[in-house]
């Protein structure tokens, strides 16, 4: 069963999430004074993380009836667009639910970088 969800996140990931430009944005805001190569470094880092987190809090809203949809769907390759609706459709207030979870990888990210400095 674990490499099947091993499968399924690498399968998502490439399909949906595409978190650079929300990456870079945090990374100027902790640290404006980084260069490009400096970014693109910490891009590939943080980049897991937030993947990690939001796959986290989505599967922590599904039941496993749910979960097995999912799946199924990537596992397939459905459209994006499925993909999302079942989303919207199963998790109530989706993109408000969504929003939350990247203000708080974002207030946690700031709160550590500046313990950091």
């Amino acid at each position: 069963m674990y490499s099947k969800h091993v499968i399924y996140f690498t399968l998502l990931k490439k399909i949906m999430f595409d978190n650079e430009a929300f990456i870079e944005q945090l990374i100027i805001k902790a640290n404006p004074d980084l260069d490009d190569d400096a970014i693109d470094l910490m891009i590939e880092e943080i980049e897991p993380m937030i993947f990690d987190r939001v796959m986290t809090n989505i599967a922590n809203k599904f039941t496993d009836e749910q979960a097995e949809i999912f799946m199924e769907l990537v596992e397939k390759r459905s459209p994006e667009k499925e993909i999302y609706e079942y989303l919207d459709k199963t998790i109530p207030n989706y993109e408000q639910f969504m929003a939350n979870v990247y203000d708080e990888f974002e207030t946690m990210y700031l709160k550590e970088y500046q313990k950091e400095e």
